[in-house]
């Protein structure tokens, strides 16, 4: 086998590959010897069909199962000669195998560019002094309150408002018989939030306790739900109870219902500061390193693989395809074109892509790798931040395949904390207005 690169562009190589005679003669052999045997053409006993009469019965099929097979083995061996690392899937061309003859043929791929990074390190770059107001303490102990408020049955003779909590039963009913699994009992339903279905959230205001009441809903061809889609369903309601939220006082009674060694309004209110600085900080952090890679990416030019670009673009739209669907909604439904979707997602795909390539050249630039060491920092680091064990923390990532992306997140944040290490950190007050205007 013989094999040759040539260079396309920066990040595109065509490389051919030549495949011997006699090679291509001896799997064209095997070929007809394995379905000689398994074959049955009238009047010859199976295996003693001449070469002549298969090649007229199996000629095509058999010259392509064996150009697909040189193919898929000379290819990785190609591969691994030329030292070539596609970052995408190989475009092949291929010419008809002739028996006898040498077979070629040639595959196009993507590579990563080889570009020039410089002067990289000591970089200017500005970050947001940490600054907690009074408000920020008092926006978030409000939060709490509301977060550990009591749903409680209204002591008044009233109907249903927007914002109360509402128990029912509920049976969705189409062409007078119920459907399969849209059914319920002491569902409670948030009026006003649309989350379960505005129509039918605003349908229920002004009743009562018992009150029951059928609601027809006109659901979209499109609706998330196929059960529903594209039916006009009625939903017959039964209301069990009417809830509304009791908050609590902000006081020391309130702050040991919570726990966590907490003995006094003050100690919540120390415990909120703390938790908000550690959230501002990594906020910061992670605005200024992503400021730093930015700068860094945009005092360089390169070819971007597109490959790699359209596999950045379809996790973007598969992101928001899930959230679509969390909500009861797809893309049709919402009226957005998937197409005007990509275009929209390209420009913030391709700068991503860029600053991946740009951290890449750096983790080689400067040799930085990650050890085992590193492996066990992150786990601990993780697990302090979500309160899970670090064991079955690493259990989880190990089963789930998940170790090889952890490792490049790892990596990432190695290289960016590097960066920061070796930049000119210039501290301002507020930023915000500039990175909007950026």
């Amino acid at each position: 086998m013989e094999t040759s690169i040539e260079e396309i562009s920066q990040v595109k190589r065509r490389l051919n590959v030549e495949i011997d005679a006699e090679e291509v003669t001896r799997k064209l052999d095997q070929a007809y010897r394995r379905i000689s045997k398994s074959v049955r053409i009238r009047g010859f006993r199976p295996g003693k069909a001449p070469r002549r009469i298969i090649e007229q019965y199996y000629g095509k099929e058999i010259l392509d199962d064996v150009r697909h097979d040189l193919i898929e083995e000379s290819f990785p061996k190609a591969i691994q000669e030329t030292e070539l690392v596609p970052v995408g899937g190989p475009s092949i061309e291929d010419e008809a195998i002739i028996p006898g003859k040498n077979f070629k043929y040639t595959v196009t791929v993507e590579v990563r560019p080889d570009f020039e990074l410089k002067d990289y390190m000591g970089i200017s770059v500005e970050k947001e002094i940490l600054d907690i107001s009074e408000d920020d303490v008092k926006k978030r102990l409000e939060e709490i309150k509301e977060a550990y408020a009591k749903l409680v049955t209204i002591d008044e003779d009233r109907g249903i408002r927007e914002g109360d909590y509402v128990i029912v039963d509920y049976e969705g009913i189409w062409k007078n018989k119920p459907l399969k699994g849209i059914k319920a009992k002491n569902f409670m339903i948030h009026v006003g939030s649309n989350h379960f279905h505005p129509e039918l959230e605003s349908g229920i205001v002004g009743l009562k306790k018992d009150d029951r009441k059928d609601i027809v809903i006109d659901f979209d061809e499109d609706f998330g739900d196929r059960r529903l889609a594209g039916r006009s369903v009625t939903f017959r309601i039964h209301v069990q109870d009417i809830k509304k939220k009791e908050l609590s006082e902000l006081d020391d009674d309130f702050a040991r219902g919570l726990g966590a060694d907490l003995k006094s309004l003050k100690d919540l209110r120390k415990r909120v500061e703390k938790d908000i600085a550690l959230q501002e900080e990594r906020r910061i952090n992670r605005e200024l390193r992503g400021r730093l890679l930015k700068k860094i990416a945009a005092s360089v030019d390169f070819e971007l693989p597109q490959a790699m670009v359209e596999s950045e673009i379809e996790r973007s739209l598969a992101h928001i395809r899930q959230n679509s669907l969390r909500t009861g909604t797809t893309l049709e439904s919402a009226g957005i074109s998937e197409e005007k979707l990509r275009r929209d997602l390209r420009r913030g795909a391709e700068q991503r892509v860029k600053e991946k390539l740009v951290l890449g050249k750096m983790a080689d630039m400067e040799a930085i790798r990650i050890e085992d060491s590193d492996i066990r920092k992150g786990f601990q680091e993780l697990a302090a931040q979500t309160g899970n064990d670090l064991a079955t923390l690493q259990q989880y990532y190990e089963k789930n395949n998940l170790m090889d992306q952890f490792r490049d997140q790892l990596l990432v944040e190695k290289i960016l904390n590097h960066l920061v290490q070796g930049a000119n950190i210039i501290e301002v007050e507020d930023i915000s207005q500039k990175d909007t205007k950026d």
